[in-house]
């Protein structure tokens, strides 16, 4: 009985061990596979490796809705009713005015922005579904353009 009893604990560590994960595969930013490998020592597959908490941390840095670039936030994309774009506040280059083409260069929309305003929020439901840009004209003639899909 003893023995039964052993042989089973031993099956069960050694068919444990026997799921983990060997072959490690390595991505590119676009997420074309780059390089795969066999690893004899990888970590567990219940334990985060430190790899991957520096990656969790790279990811949550990215969701910051603006950079010191970047003034322009819009979601969602793709869009269903009603686009909300919201933007910086710049005193020497404001937004002006915005507009939505259809994806062959035809107006849709037009909204007049006044100054001292920084989100504007679009109605989608009337459009059929497909590609958008939204452009937004900065009053120093400067422009910003989106591409946006209605679902």
């Amino acid at each position: 009985m003893k023995k039964e009893l052993l042989l089973l604990v031993f099956l069960v560590c050694l068919v444990s061990n026997a799921q983990t994960n060997k072959i490690v595969f390595e991505y590119d930013a676009a997420g074309n596979q780059t390089k795969r490998s066999f690893c004899l020592k990888c970590p567990s597959a219940t334990g985060k490796s430190d790899q991957a908490k520096e990656a969790a941390a790279s990811a949550q840095e990215e969701v910051l809705p603006f950079s010191s670039e970047e003034v322009l936030s819009y979601y969602p994309n793709p869009v269903k009713e009603t686009l909300y774009l919201t933007w910086k506040l710049e005193d020497y280059n404001r937004v002006s005015s915005v507009q939505v083409f259809s994806f062959l260069g035809q107006v849709l929309g037009t909204y007049p922005v006044g100054s001292g305003v920084h989100e504007l929020n679009i109605p989608f439901q009337n459009y059929s579904g497909g590609i958008y840009i939204v452009v937004l004209y900065y009053s120093n003639g400067s422009q910003k353009a989106i591409k946006i899909i209605k679902s």
